[in-house]
């Protein structure tokens, strides 16, 4: 993270477009932009596929005959009701800011849950993306956490601008290992311009993806968006961007991006919008396929000060968000975490409209200590930048609002959870937290999305307690019951120790592990208990290094998959 990279080259963004050939890489320099030109060609999907519908038209008709589907005779059915089966695979890619220099380390961090039922040839592993092995991490028994700790070297390859950048990691399990495998990394610099703690799961490879609140402003803050293709055929992307202004027009760049197969790319983001970047600018982007699929993180950068041009401000992933949760009118955001002394100074809500009508945000719910309330309307101006918090708020169609949501008047020792109500169009959200060490003048952020509540076992791969390290499980109960939860930590000598937390009805607790060291978390809701979200914050505060934390959401591990009835083969379905 700190050696030096060089200027963007002027018009980058008016090369003609070409396959992606670098692979993943962390940013690196003081604020200077490497994120790759994008594609300036666009061929409309809608053309694409009304030219392959009209050939198939045309096919059908001169082969002289068609296709008809008949009842398949039942005792040719092997399995006739659908049926939910323990998954046969898992992937997981990561591929943030990578072995960027000594000052920088990556701790990468695997684990599954014992007892699992194999559907498949057994086993685990990791390798690059192209295929090369990676040694450095080898991944034992189910039960077992596996990890390699401050790794700080990695394949890298040279970009078209002649900078290096590192290769992401493929986390592969089959058979018994699949079932809630889960795969993380965690990025930590304590000094220079990328100076923070920023962890994320690794990405399952997907064909949509959302991310809330990300900067594709030129001044304060850099978000790189990362792109990786695991499989064998091409990728194409596009990136769909929503300011606060409405939509943001593009042009062409930013549209049918290739991603070749075993290979990632690099953009920074506010090189979309070219010569009319602001200088500071907060929107939502969202990154869709037309053919293929990729794995997309986005990492978040806050530039260094003026005052202090060689320490960073902070970093950390932004979470990203599925269509299903992006399509919820009613979106829980948990672990807020408590002011305390105040170290908790900046808590901004992004709130972006998403369809072609306007947004009514109806309600926003507060879930502390104490139970739920209603948040109103700000009766100040909540400053340059902030839209006020009115109730209900009305959001025009494609545009993002960013509302600051820290009281003067907050019990600085409640921890919480944020409840929006919508209606109308579609909407995403998310939280960007900063934390302040007083006494150093560091400061970290972190950042949070909507996620459903935790039905069987979340895990979470990477905590530590010792020193100066905190582990805090923010826990939110939505109901009238309460909930019950077993939290299970598995230490590095693989002992799992269990407890047991009460979480008051309409509630949020703040809960401490009862672990030391480096360890793996399982929280299980237990039977009876009402919805219960939550979020994993993991501070720090080294000599050096000042201000550190980072936050992950609380979401179901992937155990099970439902399965349909099955036919040995068609012959029986499909007749000429």
């Amino acid at each position: 993270m700190t050696r030096q990279t060089r200027p963007a080259r002027p018009g980058a963004g008016d090369r003609p477009q070409r396959p992606a050939r670098s692979t993943g890489a962390g940013p690196a320099g003081a604020g200077v932009p490497r994120g790759r030109a994008l594609a300036k060609t666009r061929t409309s999907p809608i053309s694409t596929f009304g030219a392959l519908g009209a050939v198939a038209v045309v096919l059908l008709a001169g082969l002289g005959y068609g296709f008809s589907t008949r009842n398949q005779d039942k005792s040719a059915i092997s399995e006739q009701t659908s049926r939910t089966l323990p998954i046969g695979s898992a992937t997981g890619v990561c591929q943030g800011e990578v072995g960027a220099g000594t000052d920088t380390s990556t701790t990468l961090t695997t684990f599954t849950p014992s007892g699992n039922a194999a559907t498949g040839t057994d086993g685990a592993g990791v390798q690059y993306v192209d295929g090369k092995p990676f040694a450095a991490l080898k991944i034992g028994a189910a039960g077992a956490r596996s990890t390699a700790q401050q790794v700080t070297q990695f394949n890298s390859v040279t970009d078209d601008a002649g900078l290096p950048r590192s290769v992401p990691l493929v986390f592969q399990a089959n058979g018994s290992y699949a079932p809630g495998f889960t795969s993380s990394e965690l990025l930590r610099s304590d000094s220079g311009v990328q100076r923070g703690m920023a962890a994320t799961p690794c990405t399952a490879p997907s064909t949509d993806f959302w991310f809330a609140g990300v900067s594709v402003g030129t001044a304060d803050r850099d978000s790189y968006l990362y792109l990786a293709n695991t499989d064998n055929a091409p990728a194409t992307v596009n990136l769909t961007f929503f300011g606060q202004d409405g939509k943001i027009d593009t042009g062409t760049v930013g549209h049918d991006i290739t991603v070749l197969p075993k290979t990632s790319a690099q953009f920074l983001l506010s090189t979309e919008l070219g010569a009319s970047a602001q200088a500071s600018a907060v929107a939502s982007v969202h990154v869709t396929t037309t053919a293929g699929r990729v794995a997309a993180q986005v990492l978040d950068i806050d530039k260094p000060q003026q005052s202090d041009v060689k320490t960073g401000r902070g970093m950390d992933f932004i979470p990203a968000q599925t269509p299903a949760e992006a399509a919820q009118t009613t979106q829980t955001i948990p672990g807020i975490p408590a002011p305390g002394n105040n170290t908790l100074t900046k808590f901004d809500l992004v709130i972006t409209s998403t369809s072609d009508v306007p947004v009514s945000i109806d309600h926003v719910y507060w879930y502390g200590k104490g139970g739920r309330f209603e948040l109103s309307g700000q009766t100040q101006d909540p400053g340059k930048g902030y839209t006020k918090r009115d109730s209900p708020l009305s959001i025009d169609p494609g545009k993002t609002v960013i509302l600051n949501m820290l009281p003067d008047d907050r019990d600085k020792t409640e921890s919480a959870a944020l409840q929006i109500v919508g209606s109308g169009g579609s909407f995403v959200s998310g939280v960007r937290l900063v934390e302040t060490d007083q006494k150093s003048n560091t400061l970290d952020t972190a950042y949070l999305a909507p996620t459903p509540p935790v039905s069987n076992q979340a895990i979470v791969a990477d905590s530590n307690i010792g020193g100066a390290a905190a582990t805090t499980l923010i826990l939110t109960s939505t109901g009238t019951k309460g909930s019950t939860v077993q939290v299970t930590t598995v230490g590095a000598d693989g002992k799992a120790a269990q407890d047991q937390v009460q979480i008051p009805a309409n509630s949020t607790v703040a809960y401490t592990p009862k672990a030391t060291s480096w360890f793996t978390t399982i929280v299980q809701p237990q039977p009876g208990s009402d919805p219960v979200y939550g979020a994993r914050i993991l501070s720090d505060l080294p000599g050096k290094g000042g201000m550190q934390v980072t936050a992950e959401t609380l979401q179901d591990a992937r155990l099970s998959a439902a399965v349909p009835p099955v036919a040995p083969d068609l012959s029986g379905a499909v007749t000429r």
